[in-house]
Parts: structure tokens; sequence; C-alpha cells
């Protein structure tokens, strides 16, 4: 993660889905293997990397969604690494069930999370999108009954063993994982549907002005996410808003104001960061044409 956090908002959506979607099924995986060592006596780190990559792989693939999305996902990140943080030191310093049930309510949370990102995803085809939201949102209901069977009926009843223990929850997470990985092959090779053309309003182009002097001040990576941040805001305001070279194309009024105002409160940017925004009909270091609303389709082609 430490590798791959510093290239979101670079160019590549897609590839960044394959990796972190790809990354979350292998943890997965391993958290299914690190629970087989640690039944065959393998000691208590063996249990907290298998909690660890368990929460994980449903965090994982909200960053690759939200990557694939070009959504910031540094603080869904920071979020991820905290909630990994803490299921590890319960799990090593909590005697079972007790951790079992904090990692349990982790993972629907966690899955729950992944569901709602996925059914609200913008991405075209929105069936592969269905199925992950779908499948997440049953594990999230399964480990949630998890946790309340164990704590109110019982981690030793007939209930819990012939449901939730370990055979029948490693069977739900291979099924789930297999059915999540079908839906990502879905997603990068399958076709996306024809929209027709209607007529966009015309509209302003608002980009990052004097690029060099921004990328000496904030550095290539940085200036990368801000224009990120900025298409982003663009969409919040305006869901047909096109992206143009180093921004954004809307309609909405006083755009470059207004579009300001949104990444100084929903996006953290400070005042100095907000006059780097200029109308990109202004300058000629952006080629844009205000006007012509580009139809804007995901898996075109961004600058």
């Amino acid at each position: 993660m430490f590798v791959a956090l510093p290239r979101l908002g670079t160019p590549g959506p897609m590839t960044l889905f394959l990796r972190f979607a790809a990354v979350a099924g292998v943890t997965a995986a391993g958290s299914s293997a690190m629970y087989f060592i640690y039944g065959a006596g393998g000691g208590i780190l063996t249990l907290v990397l298998g909690d660890v990559g368990m929460v994980l792989a449903p965090a994982l693939l909200i960053i690759a969604l939200r990557a694939l999305d070009e959504r910031p996902a540094r603080k869904t990140s920071i979020v991820t690494l905290a909630l990994a943080l803490v299921v590890a030191v319960v799990t090593a310093t909590v005697p079972l069930p007790g951790s079992l049930a904090v990692k349990a309510v982790a993972l629907a949370a966690t899955c729950g999370a992944c569901a709602w990102v996925a059914s609200h995803s913008r991405i075209e085809p929105f069936g592969p999108l269905r199925a992950i939201a779908l499948t997440n949102g049953v594990f999230a209901v399964y480990s949630l009954l998890r946790a309340v069977v164990g704590a109110v009926v019982g981690w030793d009843s007939a209930l819990y063993l012939s449901a939730f223990s370990f055979a029948p929850a490693t069977i739900l997470g291979a099924l789930a994982v297999i059915a999540i990985g079908a839906a990502v092959v879905r997603l990068r090779f399958g076709p996306r549907s024809e929209r027709e053309s209607v007529p966009y309003p015309s509209g302003a182009a608002v980009v990052v002005g004097d690029w060099d002097l921004a990328s000496a001040a904030y550095g290539p990576d940085r200036l990368r996410g801000l224009v990120a941040d900025l298409r982003a805001a663009a969409r919040d305001l305006d869901p047909g808003a096109a992206d143009v070279p180093r921004g954004a194309e809307t309609v909405v009024p006083d755009a470059v104001s207004t579009l300001g105002a949104r990444l100084q409160t929903a996006y953290g940017w400070e005042a100095e960061q907000t006059i780097l925004l200029v109308d990109g009909a202004t300058t000629a270091a952006v080629r844009t044409q205000p006007g012509r609303r580009a139809k804007r389709k995901r898996g075109s082609a961004r600058s």
C-alpha cells in the first residue's frame, strides 16, 4: 500500500483498480491460509495476520473502486490502515472469542462500506458493480450475524458451529472472492454501453494555471492529486463535468470561484492552492474549447 498510495490520482485509473483488486484477492486468500496454519498450531502471529488480511481485503477493494472512479482515496487509505492496526492489536491482546467478535464487526463494517461504494459508482458497465455490491452486502450481513449469534446464542452452540464457524465462513468467503473476481474481469473486459449523444450547454474550463510554478511548489505527484481533487469537485457540483488537460470543464456559474470554495470546504484546500485555479480559456498553456463539451465517457482518454 505504501508503494501504491503515492500513485493515486495519476493517469491510468483502470490499472490502479486492477492492482488494488488483485491485491485484495491475494489478501483474502492469504488470510484463509493463515487461519489454516493457526489451526495447525502456527501461533498467535498467524491469527493476527489472518484477521488483518480478512479486514484488509474489502478495504483494498474500496480503494480500487475509488481509484477507478477517479475519486480521492487517501483518506480512505488512512482509515484502512488504522482499522488494520486496531484489528491487529485486538487479536494480539484479547483472547478468543472476544477478538473474533471484534474482527467480525470490523469485517461487517468494511464489507458494508464496500457495498455502498460499489452501488454508488458511476463506472460502466453497471452489472459487475452490482455484483460486487451484492456480494459484499451479503458478506457484511453474514459477518454481523456471526458476531450476534456467537455473543447471544453461544460460540459453542449448534447454530454457530453449523453456520458460522471456521468451515462455513471459509466456504462463503471463497465463494465471495470468486464472485468478485468474476465481476472484476467483466468490469475490465465487458462492453460499455453506447449512450445516445445529447447536446450539452456551454461550459467553462477551470484548470491549474502556471503548471511549472505549481509543480515546483508542490511536486508533480501532489500536483496531479490537486488536479484529481479539482475534477472530483467539478463532478460533485456538475455530474456532467468533463475532464480537460489539467482540470475540468463545467457549466456551474462563476466556475473558478465556485470550484475554489468547494475545494476548500470539501477537500481541505488552502487559500494559496485555490489561487492556482484559472479559466482555461485565458491561458495558452492549456488548449481547451469551452462551449464544446465533449460527451463524458468512462474509459475515454485522460490527460
